[in-house]
């Protein structure tokens, strides 16, 4: 013979199980993902920020200005820092140059034939207090990479884009998020 609850207490079961559920998911979604808003490590006295074009130090073209104009495009929709163009009305001055561009082969397809790239770009940069002249961050060996197939999917100009906003996006955390 098989035992079974009462019936009143199979009902409170069901209830405290539903009421257990309830409680967990209001936790949950009260408990948030993580996210917060950008907010700088840097002091109230900084409003403002130019962005010189980069340097060149790789051998990839225009590298630089497609760097620069994706950096300015980021800070101003981050806005925390007004972008200026004149570096000596900024507060201070974030200054950088990609150090290399690296594209290589890194799958083949059954004919020895190259199935995927992968594209690096590293940089270095610096954000320096206009007003005391100090260098405030700097870092070397900042990555952004993407990768494209030659066979279809993305062009390497499309990868190369994102490779371009992924190194924007890794320059922006480590100089303003990042703790130091």
């Amino acid at each position: 013979m098989r035992y079974q609850m009462p019936r009143n207490t199979q009902q409170n079961a069901v209830k405290w199980s539903l009421a257990l559920c309830a409680l967990l998911c209001v936790c949950a979604v009260t408990s948030g993902c993580g996210y917060t808003t950008a907010t700088s490590r840097l002091s109230d006295d900084y409003h403002t920020i130019a962005v010189p074009a980069f340097k060149n130090k790789s051998f990839e073209q225009e590298i630089q200005i497609r760097v620069t104009n994706a950096l300015i495009r980021e800070l101003e929709a981050d806005g925390r820092f007004r972008v200026v163009d004149d570096p000596g009305a900024a507060d201070m001055v974030l200054r950088g140059a990609i150090t290399g561009f690296q594209a290589g082969a890194i799958s083949y397809n059954t004919d020895d034939n190259i199935g995927q790239f992968r594209i690096a770009l590293i940089a270095s940069a610096e954000l320096e207090d206009t007003k005391t002249g100090k260098m405030i961050w700097r870092q070397e060996n900042l990555r952004g990479t993407d990768f494209y197939q030659t066979l279809g999917g993305r062009t390497r100009d499309e990868a190369l884009d994102e490779a371009t906003e992924n190194l924007v996006e890794t320059l922006i955390y480590e100089c303003f998020d990042n703790d130091w």
